[in-house]
């Protein structure tokens, strides 16, 4: 998520002053001094917070970059400085977008402050919109991803689920970088059937569906050959399976839990749990 900030004042020495007290804090921020030149910059770059004061001239400029704000980066939070201000100001500033209003003289160290404090909300905001985001996109799209294997390459359901989990880990590893996420999708499950096919040896395990696995004992009230076996078996997992079976059979984590901590949509965690318990069992059994 972005951490830019916006700075937009007609006094050169503040935004610069204002600049230099975010870079101290590893915060990356352009510099306005006027209400053009920082919707020019808007409408290329989404900064999470603006900083201006009320007055670029005039008064009516600090308004109407208010609106210009609401108009071109809607999700940016604004802090609005002022030397002066009225109730029935405040009121209007408000209601044209920004914030906060802070009466100047202020100092850095409430600006930083303010500026943290919404930076956060942000990030978190948009931490939330992306998880929605996935959730909707594994629900929407499952139907349709299991049924390229089973309808169009004859494999079973539990190789179907094996190939669209593939395909997911694949998507969430490399996803700012995909443009369209369903054709995306579509065509790498379509090429992990293809290489599925291909393998002329495949081991395959059968399971009666118990479970067995549902939790991992603690290794240290077992014996130590069990011990030996277990880590050896979840060493040879790879990564997102260890930490499921981790996560979920060893230290509890309900599936909710384990969908924040590792990223992914809540309605995935279930079946790629079951597949790392599949692999967890064929370890063991080896």
């Amino acid at each position: 998520m972005s951490r830019r900030v916006l700075v937009v004042d007609d006094e050169e020495a503040i935004v610069s002053g204002l600049m230099c007290l975010l870079e101290e804090e590893a915060i990356k921020s352009s510099g306005a001094f006027d209400r053009r030149t920082a919707e020019s910059l808007m409408e290329t770059t989404f900064y999470a917070v603006v900083v201006a004061d009320l007055r670029l001239h005039t008064e009516a400029e600090g308004l109407a970059l208010l609106d210009g704000i609401r108009r071109i980066s809607p999700r940016s939070r604004v802090v609005t400085l002022t030397g002066y201000s009225t109730p029935e100001m405040v009121s209007e500033v408000l209601r044209r977008g920004s914030t906060m209003v802070i009466q100047k003289p202020a100092t850095g160290e409430e600006i930083l402050a303010a500026v943290a404090d919404l930076l956060a909300e942000v990030e978190k905001l948009a931490d939330a919109q992306e998880t929605l985001d996935l959730e909707q996109l594994h629900l929407g799209l499952r139907r349709l991803l299991h049924s390229i294997p089973r309808k169009r390459y004859g494999l079973s359901a539990e190789e179907a689920e094996e190939v669209v989990q593939q395909a997911w880990l694949l998507f969430l590893e490399k996803r700012n970088l995909i443009r369209l996420a369903k054709p995306w999708l579509v065509g790498t499950v379509a090429n992990l059937c293809k290489r599925q096919i291909g393998l002329t040896v495949r081991r395959r395990e059968t399971f009666d569906g118990d479970d067995t696995l549902a939790s991992l004992p603690d290794t240290r009230n077992v014996s130590p050959d069990t011990a030996i076996a277990l880590r050896q078996a979840l060493s040879a997992l790879d990564d997102q399976s260890r930490k499921l079976c981790i996560l979920i059979a060893v230290e509890g984590f309900a599936y909710d839990e384990v969908s924040k901590r590792l990223g992914l949509p809540l309605g995935s965690i279930g079946p790629m749990y079951l597949r790392a318990k599949s692999k967890m069992r064929m370890q063991m059994a080896a």
